[in-house]
C-alpha cells in the first residue's frame, strides 16, 4: 500500500501481461539474439517497451483508483507486479530495455502528485528491485515458463514473487521514505503497508497475466461449446455473488462473516473445472468487485480504521487466492498425469492390438485371460469371447501341463519370463512351437501378465532343414574325400588280402605234399588271423567314414585320434612321398566329440597339406602333426607343411563355402571343417608359418571328465 504517491507499491512476479500484450513480449524476447546489453533495437523492441511503459502508467492509475480516502493509502498496487510479469515474459538479456521503458512511465505517474523528485527516484529503485527479484529467483529455479500448472512452481512463485520479493523491497521503500522525509508513519507501520500491498498484487495480476499470455486466445477459441456455457454460469454466478456481498451492503449493516463464502463455491468451481486460468480471472474479477465496494464505502470491511479496513481487504483476498492457486495448480498437476497416462494407455492399447506377435493380458491372482489381441486369435483358433474370462488350462493352450506349472512357477519367483519354448496346442489340435515372454502389468489396478508369444514353428522346420542338408554336405563332402583317397584305400586293403592269400596257398601247397607241420601251420593261420583283422579295421573305418547318422559324442583321445587318420592316410602318405613327424603330448584330457566327425577333420587337413607340397621337391616334403594342451583348458591340435603357405588374398576367404585354389575342388572342405569344429564349440584357422608352410589350428574345450 502507498500514499497517493506514497503508496504505489506492487510486487509480483511473472511473465505475462494480456494475451496481446504477452504475446509480443514473448515473441519479441525469442526473436532476438544478442549480448545481455545489446543496445541494438528493433520494431518490436520497441514496440514491446511501449507496452511496458503504458501498462506501468495505467497501472499507477489504478492503484490511485484504489486509494481510500480521505487517507492516501493505495490498498493494491499494479505497476511492480506488471513490471515482474513482463520480466518474466522476456529473456534477461532484454531487462534492461524493459525498465528503461518503465522510468520515464514512474516519473508521469508520481510527478503529477507533487511528490519530491528524489522519493520519485527511490521509489522506481524500490519497484525496480522487486520485479528484479522475483524474475531472477523464479528464473533461476523453475524451469521453463511459467504456467501455474504446478504444484513446485505455484509454491515458488508464492515464496519468491509474493512474498520474498516484495518483503525485501518493502525494506528499501520504507527507509527511503524514512531517510528523505516523505509520508508519515513509523518505519515498520510503512514497511506493513507497502509488504501487504505488493503481495496482493502479485497473486491478483501475475498469475491471470502468465497464464493468458501462455494460453492466448487460441485456447478460448478452440474450446467446445460447453466450456463456454459453464464459464459463462460461472463468472455470472461469481459476478452476482461479490457484488451482492461486497458492493450493496452498507456499513451500519453488521453483516455475518458467513457471507464472506459466498463467492467460494464458484472459486472451487473454476480451480477445478478452468485451471489456473479461470482460477486466475475469477480471483481477479472478486479483488475488483471487493476493492472497489470497499474504496467506495459499501461491503464489510469497514468497520475500522482506514489503516484497519484496507489490511482486512488484503488478507482477506490474500488468504482466498494462495490456497486456490495451489489447488488449481495441483488439479491441473493430476490432470496433466491423467492425460498422460490415457495417453500411454491408449499407445498401449494400440500397440498391444497391432503387435505382430500373439499377446494376451492374464490376471495373475486366477489365470484368467482378460484380453488377447487378433493375432493370438489367430494362432490358436479362440475367438476374443471365447477366450476372455477363461484360463489357459481350460482351453488346453499347452501342450505339455507340465510346461504350463513351469511357466507359471517361473513368472511367480521373477516376476518375469524370458524366452520359455514351449510346445502350444490350437484349437484343432495342431503343435506350435512357441517362445513365450511375460511382463507384470497394472490393468485398472489389478496385477496381470501381459504374455507375449512368438511362433517359431516355421524357424523350427527351417533350422532342422538346414541340420540335415548341412548333415548331408558333410557326408557328401566326406564320401568325395575318400573318393579321392580310394587309390590308397585300395591299396591299404590290398596289402593284408595279398597276405591272406599268400599264407592260404602256402598253406594249401603244404597239405597238397602231404607234408604237415603243425607249429608251421599255426603260424600260418595266425598270419591269416593278423591280416584278416588289418583288413576289418580299414573296412570298419571305412564304413564309420561313409555311413551317413546322426553326430554321437563320446570322450576321445586327441592322441589315438591322430593315430587313426595317420594309419587311414598311410597308404596315400607313402604314395605322395610325405615324411610324417607326430608331437603328441602325453596325457592330455579327454575332449567331448564326435569321432567320425573329427576324422573327417583331421583327413582334410591332412590331405589338403599333401597337395599343397604336391608341386615341391620330394625330399622337401614333410608333415608335423603336434597335440598339446592350451592355457584356457583345451586341447590344441596343429597339421603343419612345408608347402608355399597361404596366399595373403586368400587368407579371408579361406573358410568361405565353394572357395578353392584345386582345378578340381568344390571349396567345401575347410568350410565344412570349420562348422563341425564350431559345432563341437571349438575353433579352426590357419596361419603362414615363419619360415616356410602353413599351419592349420584345432582348439577343442577339454570334458568335463578330466583326463582320459
Amino acid at each position: 500500500m502507498s500514499c497517493g504517491p506514497e503508496s504505489r507499491r506492487g510486487r509480483g512476479e511473472t511473465r505475462a501481461a494480456s494475451t496481446n500484450w504477452g504475446g509480443i513480449i514473448l515473441q519479441d524476447a525469442r526473436t532476438h539474439p544478442g549480448s545481455a546489453l545489446s543496445l541494438s533495437l528493433s520494431a518490436r523492441d520497441a514496440r514491446a517497451a511501449l507496452l511496458v511503459a503504458v501498462a506501468y502508467y495505467l497501472g499507477a492509475k489504478i492503484g490511485f483508483a484504489f486509494t481510500f480516502q480521505p487517507h492516501p493509502i493505495s490498498t493494491l498496487w499494479p505497476p511492480n507486479s506488471l513490471l515482474l510479469a513482463a520480466l518474466l515474459l522476456t529473456p534477461a538479456r532484454s531487462w534492461w530495455l524493459l525498465l528503461l521503458a518503465a522510468f520515464p512511465a514512474h516519473l508521469a505517474a508520481e510527478l503529477q502528485s507533487g511528490v519530491p523528485v528524489a522519493m520519485v527516484l527511490g521509489w522506481f529503485a524500490s519497484n525496480s528491485s522487486e520485479a528484479l527479484i522475483g524474475a531472477a529467483c523464479i528464473r533461476v529455479l523453475v524451469a521453463g515458463p511459467l504456467r501455474f500448472d504446478s504444484f513446485r512452481d505455484v509454491s515458488v512463485f508464492l515464496i519468491f514473487g509474493t512474498f520474498l520479493a516484495p518483503l525485501l523491497s518493502s525494506f528499501l521503500d520504507a527507509a527511503l521514505v524514512i531517510l528523505i522525509g516523505w509520508g508519515q508513519g513509523s518505519y515498520w507501520q510503512l514497511v506493513g503497508l507497502r509488504f501487504f500491498s505488493n503481495v496482493l498484487a502479485a497473486l491478483i495480476l501475475v498469475p491471470v497475466i502468465l497464464t493468458w499470455a501462455a494460453t492466448g486466445f487460441a485456447g478460448i477459441r478452440y474450446a467446445p461449446l460447453r466450456r463456454y456455457v459453464e464459464s459463462g454460469l460461472l463468472f455470472l454466478g461469481l459476478l452476482t455473488a461479490s457484488i451482492l456481498i461486497f458492493d450493496w451492503q452498507a456499513v451500519d449493516h453488521s453483516p455475518r462473516p458467513a457471507l464472506l463464502y459466498a463467492p467460494l463455491p464458484f472459486l472451487l468451481w473454476a480451480a477445478v473445472r478452468l485451471g489456473p486460468v479461470g482460477t486466475s480471472a475469477s480471483l481477479l474479477l472478486m479483488a475488483v468487485i471487493v476493492l472497489w465496494g470497499t474504496t467506495h464505502g459499501q461491503g464489510p470491511f469497514l468497520a475500522s480504521s482506514t489503516e484497519e479496513n484496507a489490511r482486512s481487504v488484503q488478507l482477506f483476498l490474500i488468504v482466498v487466492s494462495v490456497p486456490l492457486l495451489l489447488l488449481a495448480a495441483a488439479v491441473q498437476e493430476r490432470r496433466k498425469v491423467k492425460e498422460a497416462l490415457q495417453v500411454s494407455e491408449e499407445h498401449s492399447a494400440k500397440a498391444f492390438r497391432s503387435s505382430p506377435d500373439p499377446m494376451a493380458i492374464i490376471r495373475r491372482s486366477d489365470s484368467s485371460i482378460i484380453d488377447v489381441n487378433d493375432r493370438w486369435e489367430s494362432l490358436f483358433g479362440y475367438s476374443r469371447a471365447q477366450a476372455v474370462g477363461r484360463t489357459t488350462a481350460e482351453l488346453k493352450v499347452y501342450a505339455d501341463p507340465k510346461d504350463r506349472q513351469t511357466y507359471h512357477d517361473l513368472a511367480a519367483a521373477q516376476g518375469y519370463v524370458r524366452d520359455f519354448e514351449v510346445d502350444l496346442r490350437d484349437q484343432p489340435g495342431r503343435v506350435h512351437q512357441a517362445v513365450v515372454a511375460a511382463e507384470i502389468v497394472e490393468v485398472g489396478g489389478v496385477s496381470c501378465f501381459i504374455e507375449t508369444i512368438r511362433d517359431v514353428s516355421e524357424q523350427k522346420r527351417a533350422e532342422r532343414e538346414a541340420r540335415e542338408q548341412q548333415k548331408q554336405i558333410t557326408h557328401l563332402t566326406r564320401v568325395a574325400m575318400l573318393g579321392e583317397l580310394s587309390g590308397a584305400l585300395a591299396h591299404e586293403l590290398n596289402q593284408p588280402l595279398t597276405a591272406i592269400l599268400s599264407n592260404a596257398q602256402a598253406a594249401q601247397h603244404y597239405l597238397e605234399k602231404g607234408r604237415i607241420d603243425p607249429k608251421e601251420l599255426g603260424e600260418i593261420l595266425g598270419d591269416i588271423v593278423a591280416q584278416d583283422r588289418r583288413a576289418g579295421e580299414v573296412i570298419h573305418r571305412l564304413r564309420a567314414l561313409f555311413k551317413k547318422g546322426e553326430r554321437q559324442f563320446q570322450m576321445l583321445d586327441a592322441n589315438e585320434l591322430v593315430r587313426e587318420v595317420l594309419e587311414l592316410a598311410h597308404s596315400d602318405l607313402i604314395t605322395r612321398n610325405i615324411e610324417v613327424v607326430t608331437q603328441p603330448s602325453p596325457q592330455l584330457p579327454a575332449i567331448l566329440g564326435d569321432r567320425v566327425e573329427l576324422q573327417q577333420v583331421l583327413l582334410n587337413l591332412i590331405v589338403n597339406a599333401c597337395e599343397a607340397m604336391s608341386a615341391d621337391d620330394p625330399k622337401e616334403h614333410g608333415l608335423t602333426i603336434r597335440t598339446e594342451s592350451t592355457a584356457d583348458d583345451g586341447v590344441q591340435l596343429s597339421v603343419i607343411d612345408r608347402g608355399h603357405g597361404i596366399p595373403a588374398d586368400t587368407q579371408e576367404k579361406l573358410f568361405e563355402p565353394f572357395f578353392t585354389t584345386k582345378p578340381q575342388g568344390l571349396g567345401l572342405g575347410l568350410s565344412i571343417s570349420r562348422s563341425i569344429i564350431a559345432a563341437h564349440r571349438g575353433r579352426l584357422w590357419g596361419t603362414n608359418n615363419p619360415d616356410r608352410g602353413a599351419t592349420f589350428h584345432i582348439v577343442l574345450p577339454v570334458h568335463a571328465g578330466g583326463p582320459s
